[in-house]
């Protein structure tokens, strides 16, 4: 293993958050916990890491940035852009079902947050599930909404507007 030294506004040792590779030289750190287990603070901090430089940026994005979260999940949907869905608040809460879009096409100084307008059902609060980018579909699966774990998929296609989540049915044997 070989140690490589970051520098810049690095940020703190967390856990329950997300990095999503966001271009070739960039990737996007989202959110989690930092502290221990049973002493730790939720985090809604979004950071860039430079991958040719190692060097890491605390980005303050405009827009309607995320609440703070863990257990979340986010991906690339298209080069210098992401989404992040869900997540744990803390204290046994959840956040809220809504897309948020991290838009970086115009440079990180004007980095902008925002709410991907959705009608109609959503997968619903959850956290521990994942979300996928197929083009031009977003794919949520799994989780636990608080009460139970689920193993249900969500699919979202980005290309039609206006943007609504559909259940998909799944055939054949349930353990």
């Amino acid at each position: 293993m070989q140690k490589i030294e970051a520098f810049g506004e690095v940020p703190l040792a967390r856990f329950g958050h997300t990095v999503t590779l966001v271009s070739k030289k960039k990737a996007v750190l989202f959110g989690g916990a930092t502290g221990d287990t049973g002493k730790y603070v939720i985090t809604g901090d979004t950071y860039i890491f430079e991958i040719g430089t190692k060097k890491w940026t605390k980005l303050e994005g405009g827009g309607i940035t995320p609440a703070p979260r863990a257990a979340h999940s986010s991906t690339s949907v298209d080069t210098l852009q992401m989404v992040v869905y869900g997540g744990a608040t803390g204290g046994g809460s959840l956040a809220s079902d809504d897309l948020y879009l991290l838009d970086l096409r115009n440079g990180e100084k004007k980095a902008q947050w925002m709410i991907v307008p959705v009608v109609g059902n959503t997968p619903g609060r959850r956290y521990g599930h994942t979300i996928i980018f197929s083009k031009p579909y977003l794919l949520v699966f799994g989780g636990n909404t608080g009460t139970e774990p689920v193993n249900d998929v969500w699919c979202l296609n980005v290309d039609k507007a206006p943007f609504s989540w559909s259940l998909l049915e799944t055939v054949g044997e349930q353990p």
